[in-house]
């Protein structure tokens, strides 16, 4: 082995090889120039968390950005007047009760519910809804896959209070006044469940799908409701 050794220490000094390149300068300059680039960006986005942070602290301002809103498969918009609409049963207009299965095939996607499950499901092409009973109330469970054409409209009137809420990858929170509920179908078609008048209501958005509660929880009971939903 010793003789070997020497023999290729000899064999490297008679190499003809390339110099060496300068790599302590190139990673030097990328390090500086780094720090700088993220100090820069650093005080640009806490800004912009500041500035949204105030504007939704302002009664005003908050309901300005949250006169319009959109997250996955609903849509929120607030009006001075609502469409006629009347109290009816949480599952009116989804259709004829199914088994899950049927409701899997019929939406097109599986339904995420964690924890046991009911055993009637209501189902529109992505869409698929489920009555759940928690703390005494019936609670109704509503998950749309947002990149199918299953759409919700909810038209808020002025009593109404929309505020963020602490869930999923963005969330509000819906009570207070009497608001209309509208589901309807996408993708061109004309289709559309009559309009009611719905409760207390919490969306939030997980990927590409859109969880919607209603019923007569309030804030607290509904995020923990939620949270145990998609945990």
């Amino acid at each position: 082995m010793i003789e070997l050794e020497r023999a290729l220490v000899q064999l490297g000094r008679e190499l003809d090889l390339p110099p060496e390149p300068d790599l302590r300068s190139r990673v030097r300059a990328r390090i500086e120039r780094r720090p700088r680039y993220r100090r820069a960006l650093v005080p640009a986005l806490a800004l912009l968390v500041v500035a949204l942070g105030i504007a939704m602290a302002v009664p005003e301002a908050r309901s300005a950005i949250l006169r319009f809103f959109h997250i996955g498969a609903v849509t929120i918009e607030r009006v001075e007047t609502l469409p006629a609409a009347r109290d009816r049963p949480l599952t009116a207009g989804l259709g004829s009760a199914l088994s899950l299965r049927e409701a899997e095939a019929r939406s097109g996607f599986s339904l995420v519910l964690n924890g046991p499950r009911p055993q009637r499901f209501y189902a529109q092409p992505g869409l698929i809804a489920t009555l759940l009973h928690y703390r005494g109330e019936p609670v109704l469970l509503a998950e749309l896959q947002a990149d199918q054409t299953g759409i919700v409209k909810k038209l808020a009137g002025p009593g109404t209070r929309v505020e963020p809420a602490p869930i999923g990858s963005f969330g509000l929170w819906l009570e207070g006044g009497r608001h209309v509920l509208i589901w309807e179908a996408g993708s061109g078609e004309v289709r559309q469940i009559e309009p009611r008048l719905a409760g207390n209501v919490l969306i939030w958005a997980e990927g590409t799908r859109t969880f919607r509660l209603e019923g007569g929880l309030d804030k607290g009971q509904m995020l923990e409701l939620g949270r145990q939903i998609t945990r």
